[in-house]
């Protein structure tokens, strides 16, 4: 949105009368609420979620990090 469009938006909502603007604050409240609604199944996966298709890469990823973890065990403290 450009500079300018919000000035417009911000100048419409300078002319609304009270209770046009009561309206729009209950239609703006509603609306999320509707939004997660309408949410896909699965859209809240975070960023594994995105690799929910790719499962054996994933797979790879956690070996590897396990691997990694028994052969340099850098969180041991010294002596241990």
């Amino acid at each position: 949105m450009t500079h300018n469009e919000f000035d417009h938006i911000v100048q419409s909502l300078n002319a609304l009368s009270p209770q046009q603007m009561q309206q729009l604050r209950r239609e703006l409240d509603v609306k999320p609420a509707s939004m997660e609604a309408n949410k896909p199944a699965g859209q809240d996966l975070g960023s594994i979620g995105a690799m929910r298709d790719d499962a054996e890469f994933l797979d790879q990823i956690v070996e590897d990090a396990l691997r990694d973890r028994r052969e340099q065990p850098w969180r041991l403290a010294p002596g241990e």
